[in-house]
């Protein structure tokens, strides 16, 4: 039993969003955790591994693993993307609603094309907080909507800036998520910014 994802079987994870058809055909509701990461491993659906890591995972642990993702492609992120990832990681080590609100700002200012902007948009929609304006009567976020944030990260992280090695990020990031589902801490340390870290057209977009 993978000491995050306690449940017996899969079935009430795989009700927290859509699957794709190859994981639908796959995936049985009696299956548990353990045997539904395996069996989408071993048919390489690894968008819908993620997928299913970041719905089963608790929250904290869910926006953790998307954090650590982006330390595989720490050299790509602009100045602003390591602040908006820094931004999580601030919450993640000290949840509370000024540290929310900063993270929703600086996704916004990255945008959700890239990755790091799902990574704070995530903390913002963590259901610990509001997801309107301060002056308007309080609108929590859907459940789970923080896992549809982690796994956007991750699989826009995959892609973009198009790369030749996504298969290994893919693998090292599942990796990483099955060790926090086992109860491996997630690392609060915020990413150092990298002087020639954002080329020319990031810079441009962001």
């Amino acid at each position: 039993m993978l000491k995050k994802i306690p449940n017996k079987n899969i079935a009430s994870i795989i009700s927290r969003y859509q699957l794709s058809d190859e994981a639908a055909a796959l995936l049985t509701p009696e299956l548990t955790p353990e045997a539904a990461i395996v069996q989408l491993q071993e048919q390489k659906l690894y968008n819908d591994v993620v997928q299913f890591i970041a719905h089963a995972l608790p929250v904290m642990e869910a926006i953790g693993w998307a954090s650590e993702a982006m330390d595989l492609r720490q050299a790509d992120w602009s100045e602003q993307e390591v602040m908006a990832i820094n931004a999580a990681r601030n919450w993640l080590s000290q949840p509370n609603e000024t540290l929310r609100i900063r993270a929703s700002q600086l996704a916004d200012r990255v945008g959700l094309e890239y990755a790091p902007g799902w990574v704070a948009k995530a903390v913002f929609w963590s259901g610990t907080g509001s997801i309107v304006e301060p002056d308007l009567p309080a609108v929590m976020p859907p459940p789970f909507l923080y896992g549809h944030a982690a796994a956007a990260a991750i699989t826009i992280a995959a892609a973009v800036p198009q790369w030749d090695h996504y298969q290994k990020f893919y693998q090292q990031v599942i990796e990483l998520g099955i060790a926090i589902a086992n109860g491996k801490g997630i690392n609060t340390q915020a990413m150092a910014i990298a002087a020639d870290s954002a080329t020319d057209n990031q810079a441009e977009g962001n």
